[in-house]
């Protein structure tokens, strides 16, 4: 990977943005782009948008999301403790015992969240998953005057784990997803503009808010934008380590580079000129089918505007919704390559229609 490359990427991974506050990741976004884009703006919610070739046709979004999975304060109680819900998926299980940064308006106060040391515990009763409102966070506090003091109903937090290298290769965080797909995004519009080859079609490079709490940025900048083919980078779940039936899941493997998905929101034109360029360029990718169970911004973009020709592409990652999301930077290199060759692959004026 381009070692400007990699430098943005651990920019954008040790910085704060859960869904509904983005800022901080976003300025780093864009501030990043204003290198190669002819055009880079916010609109009101502070979705970002690079543009490169604005007055040619069609016009390309390669769309992630900036925002990440968090905590918000919900109530302080008597005895100073915090309680809070969740920003986006979170597994109560997976956090007990974890130190969270809280944004407060004076700056970041240090919490963990609370977890009964087994000496203590009632052995005879069932161990159970606990739920969100059950855990709280200590902030030091003596009382509730105290932590009102600090904190205050609204505050958001994020865990405070952050980026690390385990290798050379493989990289370890929270808010992989879906950093990584800004940054897909971004090193797609830099590619082509690099490009010996100009390219022949817009390109909307998208860094899109609040993914995790509905797709809402996506819904903004489908229709602000009114795009011809809408392309969403996300991740996707390695299928590959222990307890994964891959019968139930699919089986996508780390390391093996990144996916497109089939059906639903992914367009079968699209699809299919996706997969003949990554022969072109010998680019290995692997097929997963559509998830029943959630969506990406591809889901939010495709009915829009009387239908979006679009398509999810994403690269594997293991542990997703975790402090400890795992990722090859191969495959995150290789989804960038993928996507630049696809949009300078593009003809003038070309349509992604079904002909029937």
């Amino acid at each position: 990977m381009r070692t400007e490359s990699l430098e943005f990427l651990k920019q954008l991974l040790t910085s704060t943005s859960p869904s509904g506050y983005e800022t901080p990741a976003q300025k780093i976004w864009c501030d990043y782009m204003r290198q190669f884009a002819d055009e880079v703006y916010t609109d009101a919610y502070g979705n970002g948008v690079a543009v490169l070739n604005p007055t040619a046709g069609p016009k390309v979004i390669i769309d992630g999301h900036i925002d990440e999975i968090g905590l918000m304060i919900k109530h302080i109680d008597d005895k100073g403790y915090v309680y809070f819900q969740s920003i986006g998926g979170i597994d109560p299980g997976l956090i007990r015992s974890k130190r969270v940064n809280i944004h407060t308006k004076k700056g970041i106060v240090r919490g963990v969240i609370g977890a009964t040391a087994i000496h203590l515990c009632d052995r005879e009763k069932e161990s159970k998953t606990p739920k969100m409102h059950e855990l709280f966070i200590d902030i030091g506090a003596a009382d509730g005057k105290a932590a009102k003091k600090k904190v205050a109903v609204g505050d958001p937090m994020t865990f405070v784990d952050e980026f690390e290298m385990l290798d050379r290769n493989t990289i370890v965080g929270r808010a992989l997803d879906n950093r990584i797909g800004c940054w897909v995004a971004a090193e797609v519009l830099r590619m082509a503009a690099a490009s010996k080859t100009k390219p022949k079609c817009a390109i909307y490079a998208c860094s899109s808010i609040q993914e995790e709490t509905g797709l809402n940025g996506a819904k903004m900048q489908v229709v602000n934008i009114k795009p011809d083919v809408a392309i969403a980078v996300d991740v996707t779940h390695a299928t590959d380590t222990p307890g994964i039936d891959v019968k139930l899941h699919g089986e996508v493997k780390f390391g093996k580079g990144p996916t497109c998905s089939i059906g639903r929101e992914n367009h079968p034109v699209l699809i299919d000129r996706l997969r003949k360029i990554a022969a072109k360029k010998k680019i290995p990718y692997q097929v997963e089918v559509f998830s029943k169970t959630g969506g990406t911004n591809a889901y939010a973009m495709w009915t829009q505007n009387g239908g979006v020709p679009s398509a999810i592409i994403s690269t594997p990652v293991r542990y997703m919704h975790s402090t400890v999301e795992m990722m090859d930077l191969r495959d995150l290199q290789k989804t960038a390559d993928w996507l630049a060759a696809f949009v300078l692959d593009i003809k003038k004026d070309e349509k992604f229609a079904v002909d029937v």
